[in-house]
């Protein structure tokens, strides 16, 4: 079915025929557009929270990109895989994810860029990680690590109200010992080795292990943008948290990032979905659009 000048298809694939998207073609692209793959953020089905993901997917396709968003195995109008394709939910995500690269690629794109929301930005970083195909990741509100700022002023303004000390009195709240512990946090040593690690998986990455892994994707040229929103306070309290809990390293250089205090995690806001998308265009041009594409109209 077209849309706003390009068309749209519903594609059913995967090993076991079991996996739905929707794919936006571009019109009158170039022979390999960049792919875009969105990918599913909990259980929320492909249109993404307050449907973000089938906004930036038109959006990328007026832009000349070939758009890809779909349900991961068990979600909206995907069916679990064949129990031949079984495994852990990390395995079969991987799967379902490597799947929907093909078929990108098989319909003519190009450079592959994956994107997401919360698990879904984990399972973009984990696949761009894995796959020397994939060439750039949008990560929304992606997995965090907190640094000594943060905790104070996270926790700190919640330690002077009278009603958090009752919480520690009665052992309900957990922000003094959290709090205590993170006064004698000291950085890691940092182990640099020439191998990513995969840290698709639930359990939490080291930070050695993440900058490693962030290092190796900037050495092969890969672009990353981080955008963080001000909805997960217990997760990212200000701009430049993520470069902070690296000190010695100069991911500055490597990755972009945006911090949205004023956004909720589902961008429900008209205001901060124009916003987002604003954001995610403008890094997409700067990386990814040629030329010739640059000076076609965008709307």
């Amino acid at each position: 079915m077209p849309h706003e000048g390009f068309p749209e298809r519903a594609m059913v694939f995967g090993r076991s025929r079991h996996l739905v998207g929707v794919l936006s073609t571009p019109a009158g692209g170039s022979p390999s557009p960049p792919g875009v793959l969105f990918i599913n953020a909990g259980i929320i089905h492909r249109v993404g929270a307050s449907r973000i993901y089938v906004r930036l997917a038109r959006a990328l396709a007026r832009r000349g990109a070939l758009t890809l968003r779909f349900d991961l195995s068990g979600i909206g109008d995907s069916s679990q895989p064949d129990s031949q394709f079984g495994g852990s939910r990390t395995e079969i995500a991987q799967r379902d994810v490597d799947e929907a690269l093909s078929l990108l690629q098989s319909e003519g794109a190009g450079p592959l860029i994956v994107a997401g929301l919360c698990s879904g930005a984990d399972d973009s970083l984990a696949a761009i990680t894995r796959s020397s195909s994939v060439t750039g990741a949008v990560l929304l509100d992606p997995f965090a690590f907190p640094t000594r700022r943060y905790y104070t002023e996270y926790y700190g303004p919640r330690l002077l109200r009278p009603s958090s000390w009752w919480g520690v009195i009665t052992g309900k709240s957990k922000a003094a010992g959290t709090l205590s512990g993170t006064l004698k946090l000291k950085m890691p040593s940092w182990q640099r080795t020439s191998e990513p690690a995969d840290f698709g998986d639930s359990a939490s990455p080291t930070r050695s292990d993440y900058l490693r892994s962030i290092e190796a994707l900037a050495a092969r040229g890969a672009h990353l943008l981080y955008l963080f929103t001000g909805g997960l306070p217990q997760r990212y309290g200000y701009q430049d948290q993520l470069f902070d809990a690296f000190p010695r390293s100069d991911l500055r250089k490597w990755v972009e990032l945006e911090y949205l205090p004023d956004a909720g995690h589902t961008f429900r806001s008209e205001r901060m979905q124009q916003q987002l998308e604003e954001r995610v265009l403008h890094w997409y041009d700067s990386h990814y659009r040629s030329a010739k594409s640059a000076q076609a109209p965008t709307r």
